[in-house]
């Protein structure tokens, strides 16, 4: 279609002097149809589900900031096998029974491929079987290997990085580290599952993640 549009534009360029108007619309359509042919790249979401009202908001928020690092520096290396990453962010407020609602959400959008989540042991539990009937991998935040870490013991590279992206100056917590890592697992786990089915899906990346092990911040991080 792109080669298409770009064949037919000296013979829209010949029409100048018979209708100029007519012109100038058809060459900024066929100019836009050019330029969406050439910025057009195929978008996949990661799940962020955790906490970021109520008392436990400050683990949803130092998991929101490094999950957005993550995002941010591999769309800017040009994704994962030609797609490029969106993360979709939802509260449960540590509400098991908002936590079911929100699971259920993510499940219906095909385009999500994996969610992080809860933070907390009795959302983790309510939402686990959720995921696991619409087929869709959850690795579960604060669940092993995905737990708390001593934020001091991070790299300063990656401090100044997840303080770049806070609004405030934030500095990382606990969380930041296991969240960076699930997101970072997840990236592999896509590359493996496009260079082997030509195709990044749930499917696909649930068959990467199996087995799958990867050298995260502060050791290796894996899908239980």
């Amino acid at each position: 279609m792109c080669s298409g549009v770009g064949n037919r534009l000296p013979v829209i360029r010949n029409r100048l002097s018979v209708n100029g108007n007519r012109f100038l619309l058809l060459i900024t359509v066929y100019g836009l149809l050019i330029t969406g042919c050439a910025s057009v790249q195929p978008v996949v979401k990661i799940g962020l589900v955790a906490p970021f009202e109520g008392a436990r908001r400050a683990l949803g928020y130092d998991a929101i900031y490094a999950a957005r690092l993550a995002v941010r520096e591999i769309n800017q290396a040009g994704g994962v096998g030609g797609y490029r990453v969106a993360l979709v962010a939802l509260d449960d407020q540590g509400d098991a029974t908002l936590t079911g609602q929100t699971a259920a959400s993510l499940t219906v959008d095909p385009a999500v491929i994996a969610v992080i989540g809860h933070g907390l042991a009795e959302t983790t539990a309510v939402a686990q079987p959720v995921y696991a009937e619409g087929n869709l991998p959850l690795l579960p935040l604060g669940n092993p290997p995905f737990t708390p870490q001593d934020p001091t013991l991070l790299p300063a590279a990656f401090q100044t990085a997840y303080n770049n992206v806070t609004p405030f100056d934030e500095t990382a917590g606990p969380y930041a580290a296991a969240t960076y890592d699930a997101m970072q697992l997840i990236f592999q786990a896509m590359a493996e599952a496009e260079a082997a089915d030509g195709t990044i899906s749930r499917d696909s990346v649930t068959n990467a993640l199996t087995a799958l092990k990867y050298d995260g911040l502060l050791g290796t991080v894996y899908q239980p």
